[in-house]
């Protein structure tokens, strides 16, 4: 009962955890009938509500079944460690956590490894030089944190978008940042050449018929504007 319990407990916290990114090893939608006893025991808490569940919600817990019982006991005390603090946290913190994996999830394999590289680098500096580095990211406001998200080749670039289309409508900034990540990087440094020669009506103009036309004919539009 108690290893019951805890892993309930711990299934329920897994559902926020990174590691539910990974691929589930196991049988799409299985009966209660063809689980082995341990998994049983283990899902018992869900055993009433298992023909109910979605398919998505028996393929997780099964995964976490999986997991859970490959793990030793060291293991398996450091991971509920990590669920209670994780529990602990506020509801405001979870979701920056959870903003922040969603990020990294969306970079490219290059600005991945160019983070990881740097991860690297960052914490082989002295304490105090982390701590220094820390405080001023710290004090940058929430659109200049929020960039660091948007990984290195996005970063590169991102400070010239928000000069050259300043006043973008809430609704339409994540389509107007992958139509622009998008566009070739000649393009693209085009684009913010042009939108800073424009009138604010005419550049908004510019931009939402970017948006508004087919991703394969942005770049010739683009061209097309140029030579005006």
């Amino acid at each position: 009962m108690a290893v019951r319990n805890r892993f309930r407990a711990w299934s329920c916290a897994f559902a926020f955890a990174t590691v539910l990114a990974l691929p589930a090893p196991c049988a799409e939608n299985p009966d209660w009938s063809t689980l082995d006893p341990a998994t049983q025991e283990l899902l018992a808490p869900w055993r009433d509500a298992w023909t109910t569940l979605a398919t998505a919600d028996r393929t997780r817990l099964l995964a976490n079944a999986m997991r859970w019982q490959a793990m030793d006991a060291s293991a398996r005390a450091s991971f509920m460690q990590r669920s209670t603090d994780w529990q602990a946290l506020r509801p405001t913190e979870r979701a920056r956590i959870r903003a922040r994996y969603a990020a990294w999830r969306a970079l490219p394999p290059d600005d991945q490894a160019r983070v990881r590289a740097a991860a690297t680098q960052f914490t082989a500096l002295p304490a105090a030089q982390q701590a220094s580095m820390r405080a001023r990211f710290a004090a940058l406001d929430a659109n200049r944190q929020h960039d660091w998200l948007l990984g290195p080749s996005t970063g590169a670039w991102i400070e010239q978008a928000r000069t050259a289309f300043a006043y973008v409508p809430d609704g339409e900034r994540d389509a107007t940042l992958r139509m622009l990540q998008a566009l070739p990087a000649d393009a693209r440094t085009q684009l913010f050449a042009l939108a800073r020669r424009l009138p604010d009506d005419q550049r908004e103009r510019l931009r939402k018929q970017l948006l508004g036309t087919d991703p394969a004919r942005r770049e010739t539009l683009l061209l097309q504007r140029m030579s005006q």
